[in-house]
């Protein structure tokens, strides 16, 4: 088994994120946020770097539920959004993560790319309590069956809000 190394100011080992914005996945390892920002200004990987001081999570009130969380990070990164599938993981990833015997898995990994180029990480813990959110949504998300256009259009939805309207719908956590 070959594990990937990530080194800053190097190509980042696994795929890289096409689209200018920012993505969710659950790996093995955890909780992860690719933002890509190919151009990426010196003064936006500063922000990066002095991180977010509140985040957000929210589930819609839809028949799909979806969870979206927005980070804030200080200008002029500005805040990012992501949104969550479950359905789209694999399944042992999503069985290890929603158990909390031993504890909560709060840690999320953010990595910033410029294109291929890995530019800075960042590794925060997340509140439990925002975590037991998030896994109740999940939890949601497989006992709901749909297709990823169905969740696709429901995820349009969230689009027509601005991110001050998204901080006053969800859940506002401090760092």
């Amino acid at each position: 088994m070959n594990l990937a190394v990530f080194e800053v100011g190097k190509p980042f080992p696994v795929a890289v994120p096409r689209e200018e914005r920012a993505f969710i996945e659950l790996w093995k390892s955890g909780l992860v946020v690719m933002i890509q920002m190919p151009g990426l200004k010196r003064e936006e990987l500063k922000a990066f770097k002095r991180g977010f001081k509140r985040y957000l999570y929210l589930e819609t009130d839809t028949p799909i539920p979806i969870a979206c969380w927005v980070f804030d990070f200080p200008m002029p990164h500005g805040p990012i959004d992501v949104n969550f599938n479950s359905r789209i993981v694999t399944p042992e990833y999503i069985t290890d993560f929603l158990d909390t015997a031993r504890a909560v898995k709060n840690l999320i990994t953010f990595y910033l790319l410029d294109g291929p180029i890995l530019r800075a990480i960042k590794a925060v813990g997340l509140q439990p309590a925002a975590v037991q959110l998030f896994h109740a949504t999940i939890r949601k998300q497989l006992a709901t069956p749909y297709a990823q256009a169905d969740y696709d259009r429901y995820l349009s939805a969230i689009f027509k809000y601005s991110t001050d309207e998204l901080f006053r719908l969800g859940k506002i956590f401090k760092k």
